[in-house]
């Protein structure tokens, strides 16, 4: 299986050829069987009508013999013949003739008086005697006026026997009897044309004892497995190949058994089965040339696809698949050929931007060794200045310092308390330079000052305040505030830098509201503190500016609120 599974076109011709085989095999044998049930369903509809056609004989030679003993019953020469005493044998044969004469082409009629036998159409001799207590002549003689059916017991094997119909004709000391005998060839006389060769026709009485066997059924064999398979609670037909009708017929106590060969032959079958195994054989030719050129035909284009993505793997960019065909492979490999080609694009600018970055990143590296020597230096001054009393070099000193650690340092991110100090340091050397022309406020719970925001956002925002709003005022004011708002699910921070100088003007407000980058070009500190900020969280975060009623700017910095940095 995992040869099969590592190649595409192996795939597709085991599938094509499993699918053949399947429907091969299966289409065979359920055309083959459907054959068969259709022709055993003819067969048996043919069966009964045959097998219909035969009772209907024996229905006939039973009804004929079942008036004639009616008619011998009611006949008083009969009745008296059947008496004691000398009789006129002339007038008896020729009214016991005269009321057998539609059926003495099958039977012989005997009467009988006592268990013997007086009287007879037999030409040459007259019947054996019958025992009274034994046969039909002691069933009829229990039940006068009713005909009884029987075996032939002086002749009676498991090949079959005489069929005896007797009837009690007259009372008396020693009653006296009509006896109808049907030999064994007289039914098969009048049954043969009715019976193919191969069929078998059995005449029972109901304890499946034989009246006669005819065809196929002469040696016995079939009726002794069907007394054996119903004296064990079997199926009658266990065992038997072919088709076995039993039927009771009419009210007399008897059973045809029809039987016929199976409607197909064992061998028919198997030649059948040969030849669906010929067309398998001839099927998995076949299917073999079809399905190796139809998987080829399939996974040709596939294996381009795989060798030419297999060598993009290995850095050949400029690979392209050229397909002479007009379906879904074209198209894959239209698609594969552009894919290729804004991935080289994409490369090529991912290259030249980490250049950039490596270049930007020299320059930093670079850049640092100035503000490490200017905070070195800022602390000398400040010593020297406290040395010398000169407190505002001190001050300026130590707030630049500050400054210029937090800008140095390695983490892009702080407390929101280490920015409020980097901003009051920053304004001290502000109020210095301005002399005192304005006073800060920063009005921020303690619980906010531990929020992690991006570090220097708010001195950019600080200073916009102090050189554009305070540039006319003798004693401005700035006010800086914070709030944690929840709305809409989420979490913010939102920190407020308001001043009372001149208010910010309609187009830079508009600009910074809109992050209209153009515009913001000449105010480098609220452009890069907008553009970090949604960088860092999205562009429903940044920086909104508007006018108060009472004059002045308030600047509206809105964060996520955070206790942690966000990773990556």
């Amino acid at each position: 299986m995992g040869i099969i599974r590592q190649s595409f076109k192996r795939q597709i011709f085991v599938v094509l050829l499993a699918v053949t085989l399947v429907l091969v095999s299966f289409g065979g044998i359920l055309t083959l069987q459907g054959f068969q049930a259709r022709v055993k369903q003819d067969y048996e509809k043919r069966d009964k009508e045959q097998e219909h056609i035969i009772a209907e004989k024996i229905l006939t030679m039973i009804d004929q013999s079942e008036k004639a003993l009616v008619s011998l019953e009611s006949d008083e020469i009969i009745k008296e013949a059947l008496t004691p005493g000398r009789k006129n044998s002339l007038e008896i044969y020729s009214s016991l003739y005269e009321k057998t004469k539609d059926i003495r082409s099958f039977s012989t009629i005997d009467l009988y008086m006592g268990e013997l036998c007086k009287y007879s159409t037999r030409s040459g001799y007259k019947s054996d005697s019958l025992p009274l207590d034994y046969s039909v002549l002691k069933e009829s003689a229990s039940r006068p006026g009713v005909t009884a059916y029987g075996l032939d017991p002086g002749h009676a094997s498991e090949s079959g026997a005489a069929l005896l119909i007797a009837r009690q004709i007259a009372e008396g000391e020693t009653p006296g009897f009509a006896v109808i005998r049907i030999e064994q060839e007289e039914i098969k006389n009048q049954l043969g044309s009715e019976i193919n060769s191969k069929d078998g026709f059995m005449l029972t009485n109901k304890y499946f004892r034989p009246y006669c066997l005819i065809g196929a059924a002469e040696n016995g064999k079939t009726l002794g497995i069907i007394r054996n398979n119903l004296l064990k609670g079997l199926l009658f037909d266990t065992g038997i190949t072919g088709n076995v009708y039993i039927n009771e017929l009419g009210d007399y106590d008897l059973l045809t058994i029809y039987t016929t060969p199976p409607a197909l032959e064992e061998s028919a079958i198997k030649a059948g089965y040969q030849i669906i195994l010929m067309q398998v054989l001839i099927s998995i030719l076949v299917c073999l040339i079809v399905a190796s050129r139809l998987s080829n035909y399939l996974s040709k284009p596939i294996k381009t696809l795989a060798l030419a993505m297999k060598r993009f793997r290995k850095g050949d960019f400029d690979t392209k698949i050229e397909l002479a065909r007009e379906d879904e492979f074209e198209q894959l490999a239209t698609g594969f050929n552009k894919m290729t080609t804004q991935l080289k694009d994409t490369m090529e600018e991912r290259v030249a931007a980490e250049r950039q970055v490596n270049e930007t990143r020299i320059q930093m590296m670079q850049a640092q060794l100035n503000p490490h020597f200017l905070y070195n230096t800022l602390d000398t001054i400040k010593w020297v200045a406290k040395a010398n009393q000169v407190p505002e070099v001190a001050t300026m000193s130590a707030s630049l310092a500050g400054i210029l650690r937090t800008s140095i340092s390695e983490s892009q991110f702080c407390p929101l308390s280490k920015e409020l100090e980097l901003v009051q340091n920053y304004c001290d050397i502000q109020k210095i330079r301005f002399d005192d022309k304005f006073q800060i406020t920063i009005d921020v719970p303690l619980e906010l000052q531990g929020a992690i925001i991006p570090k220097l956002i708010l001195q950019p925002i600080v200073e916009n305040a102090i050189i554009h709003g305070m540039d006319e005022s003798i004693n401005g004011h700035i006010y800086v505030a914070a709030i944690r708002d929840r709305r809409d699910g989420k979490d913010l921070l939102k920190i407020s830098v308001q001043d009372d100088g001149k208010g910010i003007s309609d187009e830079m407000m508009q600009a910074l509201n809109n992050d209209d980058v153009e515009t913001l070009k000449g105010h480098l500190g609220l452009n890069n503190v907008n553009t970090i900020i949604r960088l860092y969280y999205g562009k429903e975060y940044g920086v909104m500016a508007f006018r108060p009623t009472q004059g002045g700017t308030v600047m509206i910095v809105t964060l996520p609120y955070m206790e942690k940095e966000p990773e990556g």
